[in-house]
């Protein structure tokens, strides 16, 4: 009888540690995913040489993004730069290829702690469509929140339109890198905010809900290039814009209306991304799905409803295109790989070694166009 009470307290006591563990991620994951808030930048790089063509990187620990491949954005008070490759690694410097773009950016040659903060930004364009030479308007449309911006591209062809969707916590401005490729094919772009975003309406909930509102915010702009005369259309996202794109198609009476799906580094299963970005906790795999469990109960997630990969075979009816890099740190690239294994007959997946997160153009931006530019000929 002792030995089964000492059992049975044991377990208890591992119960209660897991729940409360659990109860505390959950508040975690509301504070790091749920809440609506603004995005914090990370001034986490500093400059230690810099001259018209090369600059010399420092960052005080580890980072992905200082050395990732590629064309990188470099952003600072009232600055802009551009970064290209990488000519060498010296311990924990970073030599590489620069451009300046606005402003100049501040030497130091002293304590790294001591000096001025910069950001690897991997948008690369600091401003509008005008960075990559192209005309746009500010435009709204009408969502059933209320009014939305966007950046209307035109091509001057009235039939063929793209519809883009930016990620989460992320800006209009990351589908910049994209835009030439759409507008050369003569695809007219409408590149969107949504609820939540700083300068548009809040969602009911006060929360991000991964494409379970937010596709109402779509289907309201795909609506407005369908007014336009859109008899091709392609919608797209990036990350979390994926989700939006899938839960449109689930939902909207107007998914018929789409000739074609653009991807990137797509937010498809929300449980999955969560489980990714927790793997550094000192927690277990079950006290994380504690705290999933707790979270849904608290916040109504629902995260059968947000693994769109689970419909993939019936939701994607059109060609597919989904770029994903191999070294994402947000979102697994198993995730993609799910979706093509799903609608095998829909989905190309364009897998980009080394690259992080919604960082394949950055990573190799004339394969990257290249991809693009056949998928939306094909189309």
């Amino acid at each position: 009888m002792t030995s089964l009470i000492v059992l049975a307290s044991g377990v208890l006591v591992v119960v209660l540690i897991h729940v409360v563990v659990g109860w505390l991620l959950s508040g975690g994951l509301y504070r790091d995913a749920l809440a609506v808030r603004p995005r914090v930048k990370d001034l986490g790089v500093r400059i230690r040489e810099v001259s018209s063509n090369r600059i010399v990187l420092e960052a005080p620990g580890p980072r992905w993004d200082i050395g990732h491949p590629g064309t990188l954005g470099l952003a600072w008070d009232h600055g802009y730069g551009r970064l290209g490759d990488v000519i060498d690694v010296d311990g924990s410097r970073f030599i590489r290829h620069y451009e300046p773009v606005r402003g100049v950016p501040a030497p130091c040659r002293g304590s790294l702690e001591e000096c001025p903060p910069v950001e690897v930004d991997p948008y690369v364009f600091p401003g509008d469509p005008n960075d990559v030479g192209l005309v746009f308007e500010e435009v709204s449309y009408r969502s059933a929140l209320g009014p939305m911006g966007a950046w209307l591209v035109p091509a001057g062809t009235p039939e063929k339109w793209a519809v883009l969707c930016h990620g989460w916590t992320a800006e209009k401005r990351e589908l910049i890198r994209v835009l030439p490729v759409f507008h050369e094919v003569g695809f007219n772009t409408l590149v969107i905010d949504y609820r939540n975003d700083p300068e548009a309406p809040s969602d009911v909930t006060g929360r991000y809900r991964f494409g379970l509102s937010e596709w109402e915010d779509l289907e309201a702009a795909v609506g407005l290039t369908i007014e336009r005369g859109a008899r091709k259309l392609v919608v797209g996202g990036c990350s979390t814009g994926g989700a939006l794109v899938m839960s449109f198609l689930e939902r909207s009476h107007l998914a018929d209306s789409v000739s074609a799906i653009f991807l990137d580094a797509p937010n498809l299963v929300l449980a999955d991304a969560i489980r990714h970005g927790t793997h550094h906790l000192r927690a277990t795999p079950l006290m994380i799905e504690f705290g999933m469990w707790i979270a849904d109960l608290r916040w109504k997630i629902d995260w059968e409803a947000t693994n769109y990969v689970a419909r993939a075979g019936e939701t994607l009816r059109v060609p597919t295109l989904v770029f994903h890099g191999t070294s994402d740190q947000t979102i697994p690239i198993s995730v993609s790989r799910q979706l093509e294994a799903r609608a095998p007959a829909m989905v190309e997946l364009v897998e980009t070694p080394a690259a992080g997160h919604v960082m394949s153009w950055n990573a190799d931006p004339a394969r990257y166009e290249r991809y693009l530019r056949n998928f939306l000929e094909r189309v």
